[in-house]
């Protein structure tokens, strides 16, 4: 057995394990320190028009890859680490059957069809809106078209994992909620498995994500024997993990992820007051204790701005294309779904739209008008999330946008409230670090989880941003069906 090498009364050592919809990450941490970090892609398919899979073996490769090369890593420097655990990206879906699996639907794949149902059905039962990112939207879709009879196992890309590595069916409890198919009460809703043409047998079994896993497979234990000796924890989805990372703990505390698509949470003791299903309320039990995590994804932050780039004779730097003219855009107003619109619409068809065009405005007035309608929209899922629990006091933010000191300026002035960004905000791993608090907390260990940050506040251009605000919300509703009769032309 690899000697420990650090003192009980030392920061632990954690590994995570991360597995992202594009890449696998694998981060060792000392405390809250960083010490090592392993990434690892696979393709996304997107042949046809709406797909967005993946393949089963790629990931399965990619992990077993991470376990070698984190090994390696503890061997060389003689480390053992005390805990490890999970962060998964939600919504992955791949169904078992006698010859093999299927590809991974990823949250992205929006093939399926609704069904003609609204955005509300099901909500009260299962806190999920109906739409197509979600496994129970597709497999409504699959079984009304014939295509599950055969299927063994209705199953995603964590539960494989632990069914190869671990010996076990099993699902965390976020990842089972984020699925559509898990009711109030904690257990499979009869309603969305009849939807969904499929039975509790062939789902994994549900746990709190604090559970401890079994030890790895005797193959695996003799192979990776430094990550074997681990405490290892089952985790949770990457909503769940990244919202943790950032330390929020309040109701009133929100974490806002600002990378290539975005998203506003926060943990509440009870779902969401939300009968138009604009929000998601994920179970996520904490110590034992009743736990939601409420809020809401949009497509669109970072894509935009790639697209911006791509197309318009701007500035590279995000600070020097804001700067390149005045705030408000002289008047412009930029609806950005330009991938379609999830939180608060629901809406896969919508498009983006530029409103107040005229002959005086120029790239550099269209192009901040896009970023600040990024900032706008988060705003609105913002004040839809207050209105659904209770006033937001703290809101904390990561990702790759918060580079910009003037884009986190106008996000501030959108919400009206200072932005607090961690040291290093846009390289820390939020979803690791999380699935590394929840694995020492299944091992009964402390980990530290001391932040700084860093607070940038609202300035004299608030009140305008309360306006355009205000008009950013109406246009979106009200050009929603002008938007899907322009796209089928």
């Amino acid at each position: 057995m690899p000697k420990l090498t650090h003192p009980p009364s030392a920061p632990p050592l954690v590994v995570a394990f991360d597995l992202g919809t594009t890449a696998l990450k694998a981060v060792l941490f000392h405390g809250r320190t960083e010490r090592h970090r392993l990434q690892f892609p696979y393709p996304l398919h997107a042949e046809q028009p709406g797909q967005a899979t993946q393949r089963l073996p790629d990931l399965m490769q990619a992990f077993t890859l991470a376990l070698g090369g984190m090994e390696e890593y503890l061997t060389r420097h003689d480390l053992t680490p005390q805990a490890a655990a999970f962060s998964n990206a939600m919504h992955t879906l791949t169904l078992i059957r006698p010859g093999g699996p299927s590809d991974v639907y990823t949250f992205a794949d929006l093939r399926a069809g609704t069904g003609g149902h609204p955005v509300t059905h099901l909500h009260a039962q299962t806190g999920v809106p109906w739409h197509p990112m979600t496994p129970a939207v597709k497999l409504a879709a699959l079984n009304a078209s014939g295509q599950l009879h055969d299927v063994e196992r209705v199953s995603g890309v964590k539960e494989e994992l632990l069914r190869r590595f671990f010996g076990v069916y099993w699902t965390d409890q976020s990842t089972a909620s984020a699925t559509g198919l898990l009711g109030r009460g904690g257990t499979y809703d009869p309603q969305a498995l009849a939807q969904a043409g499929v039975t509790a047998a062939q789902l994994p079994t549900i746990h709190p994500i604090e559970t401890p896993l079994p030890p790895l497979q005797p193959t695996y234990r003799a192979r990776y024997p430094r990550l074997a000796a681990a405490h290892w924890a089952i985790g949770a989805s990457d909503g769940v993990t990244a919202t943790e990372g950032l330390g929020i703990t309040r109701p009133d505390q929100v974490a806002l992820s600002v990378g290539t698509s975005s998203a506003v949470r926060t943990f509440t003791p009870r779902p969401a007051a939300d009968p138009h299903a604009h929000l998601f309320s994920y179970r996520a039990d904490h110590g034992g204790q009743e736990r939601y995590l409420v809020g809401g994804p949009s497509n669109n932050a970072g894509i935009v701005l790639n697209w911006l780039r791509d197309h318009l004779n701007v500035p590279q730097d995000l600070d020097d294309l804001l700067h390149a003219t005045t705030p408000g855009a002289r008047g412009l107003l930029f609806l950005p779904a330009l991938s379609g619109e999830r939180a608060p619409l629901w809406d896969p068809h919508v498009s983006g739209s530029l409103l107040g065009l005229g002959l005086h405005h120029g790239p550099h007035d269209i192009a901040r008008a896009g970023m600040e309608g990024v900032a706008l929209h988060l705003a609105w899922l913002s004040d839809l999330l207050a209105s659904g629990t209770q006033p937001l006091r703290e809101y904390r933010a990561t990702g790759g946008l918060t580079r910009s000191r003037a884009w986190l300026r106008v996000l501030a002035n959108a919400l009206n409230a200072p932005v607090l960004v961690p040291d290093g905000a846009d390289l820390f791993e939020g979803s690791a670090f999380g699935a590394a608090l929840i694995a020492a907390r299944s091992a009964g260990l402390d980990l530290p989880h001391t932040l700084t940050f860093d607070a940038v506040e609202p300035d004299a251009d608030a009140p305008l941003y309360a306006t355009l605000g205000r008009k950013y919300r109406h246009a979106a509703l009200a050009l929603q069906t002008l938007t899907h009769d322009l796209r089928a032309l």
